[in-house]
């Protein structure tokens, strides 16, 4: 496979921090800027060919990792709140929601505390389907990790929590 150079990373490999750039004063980024920039690009290639392994549209592969990373945090979630995840409207994120719950991959219930509301969930169905396909990947990151130390361990989660927390930094200023 041809290596794949992300958007704004630059050619070359030096790894000191650099002064901006852009005609608009956007910082290029340093080494660690840059790499995440190849991360996140290199996740919307996999998202894609995950979701054409599965023989879904990307909209509900990104529905499905939405439903579980909210069941992983023990937060339910339900069709609005995927659709603003997903960016689309809420009638996009209904059609997105009926197609998984028709084709078994999801399931729609009861709010456990606003019975008004509805709550999706990944059946086991479903979840066997996207981890079938998503585990060799996961495979290959854990593999990627298992060499590090615990102080480098410790950095590169400091560093992904400090980025998380740019992103969501990000998000509350745009969402006011």
């Amino acid at each position: 496979m041809a290596q794949h150079q992300s958007f704004g990373a630059a050619p070359d490999s030096d790894s000191g921090p650099r002064e901006p750039a852009s005609p608009h004063g956007a910082p290029t980024g340093d080494e660690l800027s840059r790499a995440l920039r190849e991360v996140l690009t290199l996740t919307q290639l996999a998202r894609a060919v995950l979701a054409e392994r599965l023989g879904m549209p990307l909209t509900n592969v990104e529905a499905v990792e939405h439903v579980i990373m909210a069941r992983g945090a023990g937060e339910p979630i339900g069709p609005v709140e995927l659709s603003r995840r997903l960016g689309v409207t809420s009638a996009a994120g209904t059609q997105s929601v009926n197609r998984l719950v028709s084709e078994g991959h999801m399931t729609r219930g009861p709010h456990p505390s606003d019975r008004r509301r509805q709550v999706l969930d990944v059946t086991d169905s479903g979840l066997t389907h996207v981890m079938g396909e998503l585990a060799p990947l996961l495979g290959l990151l854990h593999e990627a990790s298992a060499t590090l130390d615990e102080t480098e361990r410790a950095a590169a989660k400091r560093y992904l929590e400090n980025v998380s927390g740019a992103y969501r930094t990000y998000l509350a200023q745009n969402a006011e």
